[in-house]
């Protein structure tokens, strides 16, 4: 029995070192995060909050590939907001007691981490460190969404903002294959589409017209970059002659 639980002691430590926010805890600290917490799993499309619900713990992405959006009550769709892997906090938003203003799901088996919010509320009061670290990733996520919101209301054309969003994901979440740099979880067009906030139509049409470019290529719901440099080109400047 004693053997048992060491071994899930020294699993928990694992995984807690996934957690980029908790890089620099000290031994008592962590102790304190696995007393505290629970590790749950999830399967592809699994819903881990809705928004407007009262959440008590912060999740952290221990594996997989997690959505956060805004749910459209007129058409049962949705407004895809942030992409999240490995290491990522989920909903540090919540720290205000406010119902959540996101809903959040899985694209991927994965699993959480669930820190109770009261303990990490604590842990920030007393290391500088973490809080200035949270801060930071507050502000980072806030320039990605002003950064979405610019390139969805310029006038951007849709090829250019759906060729950074697959230079960005293979950036993120890319794994390097003999091909190139595979995205590594589907994307239907539906999904794409939700993320930049068009037609399903109208992202399938440029999807093509970035294969025919040979960009990318797509098997399967799996997309590969093929040219990096060559898709980024393509959002900064648009069809060459």
């Amino acid at each position: 029995m004693k053997l048992i639980l060491h071994m899930e002691v020294i699993q928990m430590n694992f995984n807690i070192k996934k957690v980029k926010l908790f890089s620099n805890l000290s031994d008592m600290e962590i102790d304190l995060i696995i007393k505290h917490s629970t590790i749950k799993k999830y399967k592809k499309t699994d819903l881990v909050f809705s928004e407007k619900e009262k959440i008590q713990y912060l999740y952290f992405i221990l594996e997989g590939v997690a959505s956060l959006y805004k749910p459209n009550k007129y058409d049962n769709g949705k407004k895809v907001l942030f992409l999240l892997g490995e290491g990522e906090l989920l909903n540090e938003l919540i720290l205000d007691n406010e119902p959540s203003l996101l809903s959040c799901e899985f694209l991927t088996d994965g699993k959480l981490l669930a820190l109770d919010k009261n303990i990490f509320i604590e842990l920030i009061e007393k290391n500088f460190i973490l809080c200035k670290s949270l801060m930071d990733l507050m502000i980072v996520r806030e320039k990605r969404m002003i950064h979405q919101i610019k390139t969805n209301s310029s006038s951007m054309t849709v090829d250019r903002q759906l060729a950074f969003k697959l230079w960005k994901l293979g950036k993120d979440f890319g794994t390097t294959t003999l091909s190139g740099t595979e995205i590594n979880f589907d994307l239907s067009m539906t999904y794409l589409a939700e993320i930049l906030g068009n037609k399903r139509e109208t992202i399938s049409r440029q999807m093509k017209l970035l294969v025919n470019k040979s960009f990318i290529s797509v098997h399967r719901k799996r997309v590969t970059i093929k040219n990096p440099e060559g898709l980024l080109d393509y959002f900064r400047y648009g069809l060459k002659n």
